[in-house]
């Protein structure tokens, strides 16, 4: 009788007269994701390899060409099914059912838009532990950092995405050094296959078209719950400040997007009633040091499971798409207030955004439900938000 059990989120059958594993890797066409990098559009193509993982190959890199004055973006972060346990308690969204994990329902609405590439906030894998017996069961093929975790979790839910536009996509914590690296290197700025040497923080990814620059910043190791201790500080003084020094030297007027996956200012649900409480702003402090946080026109993050538009005393405005998959962060109600505008005020509040340029830093900011309905729609002339 054969005996299975699970290696690195692969299914390995083992029999009584084999001397070693048969890896069971889930079946898939050959795809090509073109990933948006500091020189243009990186074609990446993955098929199924000899070994655990797929392989990869790289194509010629091609010019990002697209007319700033009508860019339109759709927008998306943490979006993977969360299956995870610490502390002796289970953290378990059901996988198989779309009103608990919808990302696949929201690919398929937001193919259906017109829009010129998409952003993906990071986060794409989160089925990393579940040992209930009764819901775990159904996911023996794909727990873990291996590949059948990943595809499930990401690669093969995100194919409409890949045919539909190119992606700019941005390192979450979840693809960090002690997580599920594994899964990151064809997705990640570089030329990397799956399995590459890890690197703890990556280098920022400069994109500019016309008088719009994009700048991917890889925050995905920084420690956004207590106060940056000195010896990372110098660390992140010197990579902040080094784009500080590029915007300075820019010869003409840009606006300025910085993009990570943790944010710079937001808020978290807390307590019996769910309000709203501000995360620590160690990130901003160092924005502060190094003179950036007076050159960056809008901030585009994820990490806190809702949608957010967050204003600051210091006319900063932050934007969070953390709504596209991952277990939410809800507050209870919608809110509409001079710090926050929020519509996740549910579990089941998931979604995406379009963003539509109209003039240089103008804006429409379009929030829209797993079915492509709109929940916000908001008009920004210079960081200054008008919703309905």
């Amino acid at each position: 009788m054969k005996k299975f059990f699970l290696l690195c989120g692969v299914l390995i059958f083992w029999g009584s007269c084999k001397t070693s594993p048969t890896f069971v890797a889930v079946p898939f066409e050959p795809f090509e994701i073109r990933k948006i990098v500091e020189k243009g559009i990186q074609p990446v193509v993955i098929q199924a390899g000899k070994g655990v993982w797929p392989a990869v190959t790289y194509k010629e890199l091609s010019p990002l060409r697209l007319d700033a004055k009508k860019i339109k973006i759709a927008v998306l972060g943490d979006t993977g099914c969360r299956l995870k346990e610490s502390h002796g308690k289970g953290s378990y969204q059901n996988c198989n059912l779309t009103q608990e994990w919808p990302f696949p329902e929201i690919v398929q609405s937001l193919v259906k838009e017109s829009y010129d590439f998409a952003i993906h906030l990071g986060d794409y894998h989160y089925r990393e532990q579940c040992s209930d017996k009764k819901l775990c069961s159904g996911y023996t093929n794909s727990i873990g950092y291996g590949w059948n975790a990943w595809w499930d979790d990401f690669y093969g839910p995100s194919q409409a995405l890949f045919k539909k536009s190119p992606v700019l996509l941005v390192r979450g914590n979840h693809e960090d050094c002690n997580r599920a690296y594994a899964g990151w290197g064809p997705i990640s700025a570089g030329n990397k296959k799956f399995e590459d040497v890890c690197t703890e923080t990556e280098p920022y990814q400069w994109i500019e078209i016309g008088d719009l620059v994009f700048i991917n910043f890889d925050n995905a190791a920084f420690e956004d719950r207590k106060p940056t201790p000195e010896k990372q500080k110098e660390k992140w003084i010197q990579a902040l400040r080094e784009i500080s020094n590029r915007i300075t030297q820019l010869k003409s007027k840009k606006e300025i997007w910085f993009i990570a996956h943790k944010p710079v200012l937001g808020f978290v649900p807390v307590g019996a009633q769910q309000e709203p409480s501000a995360i620590g702003e160690y990130l901003k402090v160092l924005l502060e040091e190094t003179g950036l946080v007076k050159k960056i026109d809008y901030i585009l993050a994820g990490h806190i499971h809702n949608q957010q538009l967050v204003f600051s005393q210091k006319d900063l405005l932050q934007i969070i798409v953390g709504h596209s998959g991952a277990a939410l962060d809800p507050f209870g109600h919608k809110i509409t207030n001079k710090k926050m505008i929020s519509t996740t005020d549910s579990s089941s509040r998931f979604g995406y955004g379009l963003f539509e340029r109209k003039s240089f830093k103008n804006w429409k900011f379009i929030f829209k439900d797993v079915k492509g309905k709109t929940d916000l729609s908001c008009t920004v002339r210079n960081k200054k938000i008008n919703c309905r």
